[in-house]
């Protein structure tokens, strides 16, 4: 690894010196900043820069022959291999100045320059693995050059080697001025935008081991891959951790175990299995397909590891806006999120793929814009989790009040009784009460009928205990009534007030139905060790009141 490094300093060297001037004329720099598109600047080298053929080189006059057959590009974009090229920079003012090669991924990048002030060659190195000469710059690497007096001509040469030039690739000079403005905004935008990315996956993590909810953990792996793999694409893996490969190919072979992760979470997110079976199975076949690729990938050449991340981000981009606005048709407004984030991020492909054409020129921080507008589509992301959760949550609670509200009467039910009564205090009221003559009006006027007594009987009961206590439907047609007392002489006041509501109400039945009334039993914590031994003693007392009045059932 050490001697392949060093042959190709040494050639580098060779180069400088055999090399002719490429290109005519001096890059001016206007307002600290000038940039020079790769038309037909770059020269192919592929077929010399190899450590085979590198080796077998052995003369000055060898290699002079050799650069005479090199091919001039029309651009770089979309190509792979070893390009050199040489520039002459008019430089204003002394001073330090900084040159950007608009290159993704540079595995090798060898610079020199010199001047008729500086004639000895000032070499520097600025691949993805050896850019610490320099301030750091995210997606990028600069080369610094350091001029000793005003209107100086200097000679920049360079050459790059990457498995792939995703674009064009152009060169930038600025000031230290332009150039520290420009690195504050590019690492701070896509520094900020991947941090959220992160913050948010671990929140998402954190929400899963609170509520073990596979959505949560679905969209913790949608969130935190896609943070992954731009701080890898964006160099940030590499500066952060010495790794002795250039992981920023890592953000397009990461990228298909992210699309895999949100195949799931959108599955998970809209309840696909149960509510759109159709779309649940292509999904998993997505996330399947998308996990194969993600494996694989590692394994072909990255030239169609590229070209296959891009595909399946095309058509992933495509397909989200649809599932997007199709839910949002259906009103299931956790659409309204997704599609939201969904829509910046395609915004911000296409102004990024705008940037790198030949069409529209340099556009500024197209990388930084696409991490910013992915870091909004996974805060998107995460609201749609918590809509998710929100939804859920009003399913349970409706659940919840239907399992301890009786339908009929809107009373509570058994369970909320046995709620009730499980967190009463010392001093209370039991009233034990059975509805009378329901069984001859349900066979003379049918069960409608019947049930417009058992409703009525309800109204009536929670009209007069509304102030005193809690009224609920224990069965069909039997109703409790719990009535909390501050005191012993309390207990006899609402024991009193107990007995007069219910004559009150067996009157108002009467009024309606003639054959209708209540039949009651009262009993006091004074007389019970438990609120389920007075509830007994009640319903006994009920049963005794029956027996004395008319209105019994046969």
């Amino acid at each position: 690894m050490l001697y392949y490094f060093h042959s190709r300093v040494i050639y580098f060297l060779l180069l400088l010196v055999v090399l002719p001037a490429f290109g005519e004329g001096a890059l001016e720099l206007t307002e600290g900043k000038s940039t020079l598109v790769d038309t037909n600047l770059w020269y192919e080298f592929d077929n010399v820069v190899d450590v085979p053929r590198l080796q077998a080189i052995k003369s000055l006059e060898s290699v002079n022959s050799a650069l005479q057959t090199a091919q001039t590009m029309p651009s770089l974009g979309g190509e792979s291999g070893t390009y050199f090229t040489k520039v002459t920079l008019s430089i204003p003012q002394k001073g330090q100045y900084f040159v950007i090669v608009n290159a993704n991924f540079i595995d090798v990048g060898l610079a020199s320059y010199s001047s008729s002030h500086q004639p000895e060659p000032t070499f520097q190195v600025f691949s993805q693995l050896r850019d610490n000469a320099t301030p750091p710059l995210l997606h990028f690497q600069a080369i610094t050059v350091q001029t000793t007096m005003d209107n100086e001509q200097i000679a920049l040469r360079l050459l790059i080697k990457a498995k792939q030039f995703p674009t064009p690739v152009s060169i930038s000079v600025l000031d230290s001025r332009a150039f520290y403005q420009f690195q504050k905004l590019n690492n701070g935008i896509s520094i900020a935008g991947i941090t959220s990315m992160l913050i948010l996956a671990l929140l998402a993590v954190l929400i899963y081991s609170g509520t073990r909810k596979r959505v949560a953990l679905t969209c913790a792996g949608y969130l935190g891959l896609h943070g992954v793999g731009w701080a890898a694409a964006s160099g940030m893996l590499n500066d952060i951790v010495s790794l002795p490969i250039n992981t920023s190919y890592w953000g397009m072979l990461i990228f298909p175990l992210a699309i895999a992760s949100a195949a799931q979470f959108v599955s998970d997110l809209f309840e696909c299995k149960a509510d759109h079976k159709k779309l649940f199975t292509f999904l998993r076949c997505v996330s399947v397909v998308s996990f194969v690729l993600g494996i694989t990938m590692w394994f072909m050449p990255f030239t169609l590891a590229y070209l296959l991340s891009h595909l399946l981000a095309m058509f992933w981009i495509v397909f989200t806006i649809v599932v997007g606005v199709s839910m949002l048709k259906k009103n299931d407004f956790r659409a309204k999120y997704f599609l939201a984030g969904n829509l910046v991020y395609s915004l911000s492909l296409g102004y990024y793929i705008a940037a790198h054409s030949l069409y529209f020129g340099e556009l500024p921080y197209p990388e930084s814009a696409v991490i910013f507008a992915l870091s909004l589509d996974c805060l998107c992301i995460l609201l749609c989790l918590t809509e998710w959760f929100k939804l859920k949550q009003k399913e349970f609670t409706r659940n919840q009040y239907l399992s301890r509200i009786d339908s009929m009467t809107q009373l509570g039910n058994r369970f909320s009784l046995s709620e009730c009564i499980g967190q009463i205090a010392d001093d209370y009221v039991i009233v034990y009460i059975d509805l009378d003559g329901l069984k001859s009006i349900n066979d003379r006027n049918g069960h409608d009928e019947g049930d417009k007594l058992i409703i009525k009987t309800a109204s009536l009961l929670q009209q007069s205990f509304y102030s005193l206590g809690d009224v609920f439907r224990s069965g069909g047609d039997e109703f409790v009534v719990v009535l909390q007392a501050n005191s012993a002489h309390g207990i006899q006041n609402a024991a009193d007030k107990a007995l007069a509501q219910m004559s009150h109400v067996s009157i108002e039945l009467g009024k309606q139905w003639h054959d209708a009334g209540v039949s009651f039993g009262i009993a006091t914590s004074l007389e019970a060790k438990g609120p389920s031994e007075c509830i007994s003693l009640a319903d006994k007392r009920m049963y005794q009141h029956k027996a004395k009045t008319k209105y019994s059932n046969p």
